[in-house]
């Protein structure tokens, strides 16, 4: 096709192209039904509880020694820490992500569809896994750059697949119409392309940079002091919740940032096609054959450091490890796998429960009390696991002492701590489906809960299979909470192998990080059959 320059000014290219609509009104309604904010309401109460606890814990340090711990040499390198790592690796991820998609969307090379499927493995492979098995190594990865590098390689499918999922639904109308007006290929890409692409990146910067927040696991493996290990170190050498509370304080105020960032980046528009017709895919280009063995490279490379090196090294231990003495005791192994299935299904099913009426009111009827009680959520991401579960303990003990160490209070930490992750995902599928729907609806005289129960939640169908794996995915990972809201005497995958890792019996944690890996790859295969197409 040939394009012929023109002296149209550059906003014409959102006018001409009538099919996208950029609006900063995206409500059906401006005012929620009162069953909707009752019930958000009431979903988000349970969620300040340890922003509360967090408050009178750190109240009872005082200001005098509160200003002396917050101005302590050892406060400013564990901030830096914390906020290279956030910083880095969500820059890092964001953009090997996004690289991916692009690379993996629009070009035709070899091995093509492999490497499709290569991108999301690293999401089987749990963080501190990971960790182990790189440290295990005969040459040394600890420090920055190692857990940069790690955390990178862990991280990076969580931009990956929403930025490819927006690719595969980009109507290269716009494209044309901006290259009809003779602007340049990178003037398309920011002003054309990167738009529609903004809510699958901030969604991804939101995850990634709060994840790093309160990573504890890998980072405690890799001896990179952070804000969240001085937090366990804190609790578990001293029993200090005060300061631990302190430190977490801090946290959250890195927190507010994160998310007001996120939500200026994102702004206030929404992005759907509203007219006739479909959608016309991008067509595929293929690559000379010199830029095709510099792809192949460049993903080989990718795939052998984020799989190849943590699979051979969990081979390894399995065959010829020492640490193991005598037989696996299968009946423990069993024991552990069924807990950890068991409970991870029940914190995905009630943490997606509870997104849906959060993120339909924060889309649908925008407004300062539906914005921020859908942000809410992200504000506790920042909040460690570790204090999640201590403010748990602390009402349980208190109020519900019945529930104490029970796998009910491990099911209400997992929906504290991963909510997010579900609403982020729900959101990029309600915000791709116009609201033509519910208005549809409406005009029949139907009531909002019967358009949101018929109508809304079936059309969002992928996006709730997508969020429930991604949720699943990551509660049979989870590590901090279910080490202290467990009894001791309770394993899961995860607690057996921090444990082993713990004493340095790389071998006796192998094969329930096997069990790991292989579980895991179930809700990815769903997210990348069902949720990100």
């Amino acid at each position: 096709m040939q394009y012929r320059a023109c002296n149209t000014r550059p906003s014409v290219i959102y006018s001409t192209y009538s099919t996208l609509i950029f609006s900063k009104d995206f409500s059906v309604s401006n005012r929620p039904p009162r069953w909707l904010v009752a019930l958000i309401v009431l979903i988000s109460l349970p969620l300040l509880l340890p922003f509360l606890y967090v408050i009178e814990r750190a109240t009872d340090v005082g200001l005098a020694r509160s200003i002396e711990l917050l101005w302590r040499p050892r406060m400013w390198e564990l901030l830096s820490n914390t906020l290279l790592l956030m910083v880095f690796v969500t820059l890092f991820a964001i953009i090997l992500g996004t690289l991916c998609a692009f690379l993996l969307e629009r070009y035709r090379f070899w091995g093509k569809g492999f490497f499709q499927v290569a991108m999301t493995l690293p999401l089987c492979i749990p963080a501190f896994v990971s960790c182990f098995t790189w440290i295990s190594l005969t040459f040394r990865v600890e420090g920055f750059w190692g857990t940069i590098g790690i955390m990178t390689l862990s991280s990076f499918p969580l931009a990956y697949l929403p930025v490819a999922a927006t690719l595969k639904r980009l109507d290269r109308s716009l494209e044309e119409v901006s290259l009809s007006l003779a602007k340049s290929h990178a003037y398309t890409f920011w002003h054309a392309i990167f738009p529609q692409l903004k809510p699958a990146i901030g969604s991804s910067v939101l995850l990634i940079a709060l994840h790093m927040l309160v990573e504890f696991g890998a980072v405690s493996i890799l001896n990179y002091q952070t804000f969240t290990t001085a937090i366990f170190q804190e609790y578990e050498m001293a029993f200090n919740n005060n300061t631990a509370a302190l430190l977490s304080g801090v946290l959250m105020v890195i927190c507010i940032l994160v998310v007001m960032g996120e939500i200026r980046f994102r702004g206030t528009q929404t992005l759907y096609q509203s007219g006739k017709g479909v959608i016309r895919p991008y067509p595929l280009k293929t690559l000379s054959v010199g830029k095709q063995i510099l792809v192949v490279s460049f993903f080989t490379t990718i795939f052998v450091l984020s799989i190849g090196v943590p699979i051979t090294m969990l081979i390894y231990w399995l065959t010829v490890g020492s640490s193991i003495e005598g037989a696996v005791d299968f009946g423990e192994f069993f024991t552990a796998f069924t807990n950890s299935l068991t409970i991870s299904t029940l914190g995905a099913t009630l943490t997606v429960i509870c997104a849906l009426p959060l993120v339909w009111a924060a889309v649908r009827y925008r407004s300062k009390l539906t914005i921020w009680l859908d942000r809410i959520p992200y504000l506790l991401h920042a909040v460690p696991g570790l204090v999640i579960a201590l403010s748990l303990v602390f009402f349980t003990i208190n109020y519900a002492y019945s529930l104490y160490q029970t796998f009910a209070m491990v099911v209400v930490a997992y929906f504290m701590l991963y909510l997010p992750m579900a609403q982020t995902t729900l959101r990029s599928s309600l915000e791709q489906m116009s609201d033509n729907i519910e208005k549809v609806g409406q005009s029949l005289g139907r009531s909002n809960f019967y358009i949101f129960r018929t109508l809304v939640i079936p059309a969002m169908l992928p996006g709730i299979a997508a969020a429930f794996a991604l949720v699943f995915l990551n509660l049979m990972k989870e590590l901090t909470a279910t080490l202290l809201l467990t009894p001791n005497d309770i394993k899961t995958l995860s607690t057996a192998v921090w444990e082993y890792t713990s004493d340095a019996q790389y071998a006796a944690a192998t094969p329930y990080a096997i069990m790991l890996v292989l579980f895991s790859g179930i809700p990815v295969f769903l997210l990348k059959r069902y949720g990100f197409k």
